[in-house]
C-alpha cells in the first residue's frame, strides 16, 4: 500500500514541482512573486479543453495540438501579466506589483466564468482509466502519463536553461542584473521571458491535471498554494529544489491522505510550510541571501 501511495504522491507532486518551477524562475530572475499563477494553470486547462472538444466553427483539435495551444496561451497571458501588472508597478515596491497580481487573479477568474461558467467541466482522459497490476500494486496509467511527462518538461527547462542563449542570459539576469544589463543584456527581453516560461509550465500542469479533477474556474488556487510551499520547501528561488520540494509535498500528502485521512491532506501541507519558514527559511537546497537559478 505504501509504495502504491508513494506512487501516486510522486504523480501529483511532479505537477506540484512545475508549478513551483515557475514560482521559483519568477522569483530568482525577476524577484516577483505572481500569485496569479493559479489562474494560468486553469486558464490554460480550459483553452486545452476548448480545443480539444472544438468551438463553433472551429475544429476539434488532437490531444497535442490541444496541448500546444493550452501552453502557448498560458505564455501569453504569463507576458501580459508581466507588462501590466509587474513591469508598470515595479518601481513602486513589491507590494504594488503583489496587488496587481491578485487583481490579475481575480480578473481571470471572472472572465472563465463569463466564458466557461462556473459549474466547471469534464477534461475527456487520454489514457487508459484501467489500472496496471504490478505484483500487487495497481497504477494508473494516467499517474505514469502525468510523470513522464512533467520529467519531459523539466529536462527540456534544464537544456535550455543551460545550452540556449537565451536561456543563458536569464540565468545571467538570475544571478546578477547590474552585471547582465552591462554585459548589454536587455531586463525587459529576460524578465518577459522569465514569465512566459514560467506560465508555459504552469500551463503544462494545469492540462496534465485536468483529466484527474473537474476543470472549474477556481481550480488553481490551492494548487498554485501547493506549488509555492514545494517551492518554499526546497528552497525559494532554486530550480532543483522546486522539483525536489513538489515531489516530497505531493508524497507526503499521499501518505497522510492514505494512513491518516484526506481531510488532514491540505492542512499537512500549509504545517509544512510554516515549519520551514520556522527552523529553515533557506529550505532543502537553498541558499541563506542568495538567488538561485
Amino acid at each position: 500500500m505504501i509504495i502504491q501511495l508513494i506512487i501516486s504522491g510522486l504523480a501529483i507532486g511532479s505537477v506540484y514541482s512545475l508549478v513551483a518551477l515557475a514560482h521559483s524562475l519568477i522569483w530568482s530572475g525577476v524577484r516577483a512573486v505572481n500569485f496569479a499563477q493559479g489562474e494560468v494553470f486553469m486558464a490554460a486547462a480550459f483553452v486545452a479543453l476548448t480545443a480539444l472538444s472544438g468551438a463553433g466553427r472551429l475544429p476539434a483539435l488532437p490531444f497535442g495540438a490541444a496541448v500546444l495551444v493550452g501552453v502557448v496561451a498560458a505564455s501569453l497571458i504569463g507576458l501580459v501579466i508581466y507588462n501590466v501588472a509587474i513591469r508598470t508597478t515595479s518601481k513602486k515596491g513589491f507590494l504594488y506589483a503583489l496587488g496587481a497580481c491578485i487583481g490579475f487573479s481575480t480578473l481571470l477568474q471572472s472572465s472563465a466564468i463569463l466564458i466557461w461558467g462556473s459549474t466547471g467541466e469534464q477534461f475527456p482522459a487520454q489514457i487508459s482509466m484501467v489500472p496496471l497490476r504490478v505484483g500487487s500494486i495497481f497504477i494508473a496509467p494516467q499517474d505514469l502519463f502525468i510523470m513522464g511527462i512533467s520529467l519531459t518538461a523539466m529536462i527540456i527547462l534544464y537544456f535550455f536553461l543551460s545550452k540556449t542563449r537565451l536561456g543563458t542570459a536569464m540565468r545571467a539576469a538570475a544571478q546578477n542584473r547590474e552585471v547582465a544589463g552591462l554585459m548589454g543584456i536587455s531586463h525587459r527581453l529576460t524578465d518577459s521571458l522569465t514569465f512566459m516560461v514560467a506560465s508555459c509550465l504552469a500551463g503544462l500542469a494545469g492540462i496534465l491535471l485536468a483529466p484527474k479533477f473537474f476543470v472549474t474556474p477556481q481550480m488553481g488556487s490551492m494548487i498554485s498554494s501547493k506549488g509555492f510551499t514545494a517551492a518554499v520547501l526546497g528552497g525559494f528561488g532554486s530550480i532543483p529544489g522546486a522539483v525536489l520540494g513538489g515531489l516530497l509535498l505531493g508524497v507526503l500528502e499521499n501518505i497522510s491522505a492514505g494512513l491518516i485521512s484526506s481531510s488532514y491532506k491540505d492542512a499537512i501541507s500549509f504545517l509544512i510550510m510554516v515549519l520551514i519558514i520556522m527552523f529553515k527559511p533557506e529550505g532543502l537546497l537553498g541558499v541563506k541571501g542568495g538567488r538561485k537559478a
